[in-house]
């Protein structure tokens, strides 16, 4: 992994992967921990690029409660491609319309943890993208690809060293 402090990207061979300052979206999306722009090609031959975003599911004023898939879920990881008749998108310059998804959802993995660990697992499975490990896009196989997420996100999650308890 390669990782520039000033820009906090990652590259692999199968792509790169941007954080977006959370001072870019902090007041219009108040619930938002973490989010990275991944630019990969070679996932899609229409659309290149996705969003991979954190949020946090507590109650914040002034907007309404999260759709909690069970109880006790605490954060929710997304993935979504992004529009690329808007973009291309850059993580330190978002456009002022902010940005534009297309629909469905590719991946949204609900799970229990703390705002930290959400950042780490955020970064860890932006990681993966650019290295091939997890694909971002479920167009020819969704079930197959949200299960190899789901999977890797409980698998982390459990693991001592990311704070999860040894079976």
């Amino acid at each position: 992994m390669t990782t520039t402090p000033e820009h906090d990207e990652l590259t692999g061979p199968y792509g790169t992967a941007r954080r977006i300052p959370r001072d870019t979206y902090r007041d219009s999306h108040p619930a938002g921990l973490e989010g990275w722009i991944i630019t990969a090609p070679c996932w899609h031959p229409l659309w290149s690029q996705y969003n991979l975003g954190v949020v946090s599911l507590a109650d914040i004023p002034d907007l309404p409660p999260a759709n909690l898939q069970r109880p006790g879920v605490t954060h929710e990881l997304s993935v979504v491609a992004l529009n690329p008749d808007f973009g291309p998108y850059d993580a330190l310059h978002l456009p002022a319309h902010g940005l534009r998804f297309l629909t469905p959802v590719n991946v949204a993995e609900q799970f229990t943890t703390t705002d930290d660990r959400a950042r780490e697992l955020a970064a860890l499975c932006a990681r993966a993208v650019v290295h091939g490990v997890l694909c971002p896009e479920t167009a020819d196989a969704p079930e197959r690809v949200r299960a190899a997420w789901h999977s890797s996100i409980t698998q982390t999650l459990a693991h001592p060293d990311h704070g999860g308890e040894q079976r």
